[in-house]
């Protein structure tokens, strides 16, 4: 076995990142948890040191995906003054989030039907205030008279699987580069919303950065158990 694993926040960081490409190659219901020890490089049994269950596990995964975009969404989006520079912005945020952390969202998406009825219901809360964010932008854009669409919350939905879609639908070898690809998505979106008369890719205060390690909470990811010291 691989002595890559160490006692305490080491392990646990890696049990995370271990987990994450395990499920994605595997899906959650073919994974198991001596699977996952093998990975990190430590025993079946000290894995419970970690883990309470592989429920646990599924669960504190999406939620930590889930808040990193909340967290993202209030720096990078929320702070811009006009509805326009928001929307602009939470277009890139939320396709470098999806090109960066690309794993971490395929879960998020389809491994909810894994979620027993307790879980899923608290990361919908989660996924509710998120494209809350969204719904906000597009519902003062209307108010304003800048965008045009008869219904907000259709709308927002479109916009959201429109965006999302980009995490299976685009690699980086391919033919547009990111910036390309922001401006491409803006332009589509507000073609959705009716908006024909304005100047497209203006800048935005969203830095291009990579999102892959992106999180502000310093917290330990919640399995539901706490990592030995």
């Amino acid at each position: 076995m691989k002595n890559v694993g160490s006692v305490g926040e080491g392990t646990f960081k890696l049990i995370r990142r271990s987990a994450t490409d395990l499920i994605a190659e595997k899906g959650y219901e073919a994974m198991n948890l001596r699977q996952l020890a093998e990975r990190v490089g430590i025993t079946s049994g000290s894995m419970y040191y970690y883990i309470v269950s592989k429920q646990a596990l599924l669960c504190g995964l999406i939620r930590e995906v889930m808040e990193d975009m909340l967290d993202a969404a209030n720096e990078f989006v929320l702070n811009d003054q006009t509805v326009t520079s928001r929307l602009e912005s939470f277009i890139r945020l939320h396709i470098q989030f999806h090109l960066d952390r690309r794993n971490d969202v395929l879960i998020a998406s389809t491994e909810l039907r894994s979620l027993d009825a307790r879980n899923l219901g608290s990361i919908i809360k989660l996924r509710n205030k998120y494209e809350a964010i969204l719904n906000h932008i597009v519902r003062k854009g209307g108010d304003d008279g800048v965008f045009h669409c008869n219904d907000t919350k259709l709308a927002t939905l479109a916009i959201l699987s429109m965006l999302t879609g980009v995490a299976t639908g685009y690699w980086p070898v391919r033919r547009l580069d990111r910036e390309q690809l922001f401006t491409g998505y803006i332009d589509l979106t507000y073609k959705l919303l009716g908006v024909t008369d304005r100047k497209l890719g203006e800048p935005t205060s969203i830095p291009i950065q990579n999102l892959a390690e992106y999180s502000r909470r310093h917290r330990a990811i919640g399995f539901g158990a706490t990592p030995r010291r």
